[in-house]
């Protein structure tokens, strides 16, 4: 069947609304798809707990899965998180939400930004697991730079791993290691080192050089 014009689709299980302007349900195979922009919220308990968009999607009313593509975003209530991505799959059964593409991930609470090539969301432990060229940066410009990150949304705790680089602005510091943990927040970051000596580099930029910068 397909619909045009101000579609809305109410699904009982899982629990969502489809709004777009083009739907085609796939009555064989539980499938719905939409080629326009495309908005889903999913509700628990009759409370909104996720939104989702973008320009195409595809939901699979069998298996519980969403995938989202091109410019999409995901908002969750709880933990509070936007996710960004141009692919994603939203995994309503299990409650994970996986990007494969570059994606940007944004905790307002905390004004901390997160970049990396792929990431995936476990919404029940709330707990973000970033690959790839991982750019942390929080509100007072201070970044942290690794392979892996392993953000703890409820702690309030990142690990890093590879190839680590915190950068703190006021007072300005850098330290290169291998591996972090710490509250990118508050700003207390452990580095570490991996080499066989443990050793971890800090520069310091002296005050002079900072304002000539």
């Amino acid at each position: 069947m397909e619909f045009s014009g101000g579609v809305v689709a109410n699904s009982a299980d899982p629990q969502l609304q489809v709004r777009t302007e083009h739907l085609i349900w796939n009555i064989k195979e539980e499938k719905l798809i939409g080629d326009r922009p495309i908005e889903i919220d999913r509700y628990k308990d009759n409370k909104i707990s996720d939104r989702g968009k973008g320009n195409s999607a595809e939901v699979n009313l069998k298996t519980k899965i969403a995938t989202v593509q091109k410019n999409a975003q995901l908002e969750l209530l709880d933990p509070p998180l936007q996710i960004a991505s141009n692919s994603m799959t939203w995994n309503m059964n299990t409650e994970t939400v996986t990007t494969n593409s570059p994606t940007r991930m944004f905790q307002r609470a905390e004004n901390v930004t997160v970049t990396a090539n792929q990431g995936e969301m476990k919404i029940p432990q709330k707990t973000v697991y970033l690959k790839g060229n991982v750019n942390a940066v929080g509100q007072r410009r201070q970044s942290l730079r690794s392979n892996t990150l392993t953000w703890y949304l409820d702690k309030k705790l990142v690990e890093a791993q590879g190839n680590v680089l915190y950068r703190q602005v006021d007072p300005q510091l850098n330290f290169a290691g291998e591996t972090a943990v710490g509250n990118l927040q508050t700003e207390n970051i452990v580095v570490k080192g991996g080499s066989p000596s443990g050793r971890v580099v800090t520069e310091i930029i002296p005050q002079e050089r900072a304002n000539r910068q």
